[in-house]
């Protein structure tokens, strides 16, 4: 059950895999490439353990190639490098720098990490060891307020745009939370 795709330097393919509770052994990070050769996998599974997911909703590499995992239920981002286990942060909450349902992660040339705080409606900016930075927004259908926001992408110019689900739109943003565009449903 493939949810989630990010694609290293070397043009590897690490396919984030969720599954329902029966086959729960199956969440795991699997990697490829193009070729269709398997060249492994890591992720233990169904549990609170370090290597382990309950939820887990999105990847994304940072400019050392280690790998954040985003796990909504776990409240978490799971940090590995080459497959091992490297640390992870977060705390369940709505205060600033707290998260609640993480979804959507992406990490800008800098090193800073976007985060889609799907239950909190914002978007959340962490460093790499999850120091909080700033964000913005909140729930509402107004402009640069979400409704269960849920991926996020950054552009080569630092821009910031976040697929607002319930809203039907998608929204762009500059690195700091201006509004700059939106795209769909207002």
């Amino acid at each position: 059950n493939p949810y989630d795709v990010a694609v290293s330097r070397e043009g590897h393919i690490y396919v984030l895999n969720r599954c329902d509770p029966d086959r729960a052994a199956g969440i795991r990070v699997g990697i490829c490439n193009l070729d269709e050769d398997y060249l492994g996998e890591f992720g233990d599974g169904f549990g609170r353990g370090d290597t382990q997911f309950i939820w887990p909703v999105a990847i994304a590499f940072d400019s050392q190639e280690r790998l954040y995992i985003t796990d909504e239920y776990l409240h978490r981002v799971t940090v590995f490098d080459d497959g091992k286990f490297v640390g992870k942060w977060g705390t369940q909450g709505s205060e600033p720098g707290q998260i609640d349902g993480p979804a959507g992660i992406a990490v800008d040339p800098d090193d800073n990490v976007y985060l889609v705080d799907q239950k909190n409606a914002r978007i959340q900016k962490f460093t790499t060891e999850g120091e909080y930075l700033g964000g913005w927004g909140r729930f509402g259908p107004g402009p640069g307020e979400f409704n269960l926001p849920w991926g996020v992408a950054v552009d080569s110019e630092g821009a910031v745009y976040v697929a607002d689900w319930r809203n039907a739109r998608v929204q762009k943003f500059s690195p700091d939370g201006e509004l700059l565009a939106m795209i769909g449903a207002t």
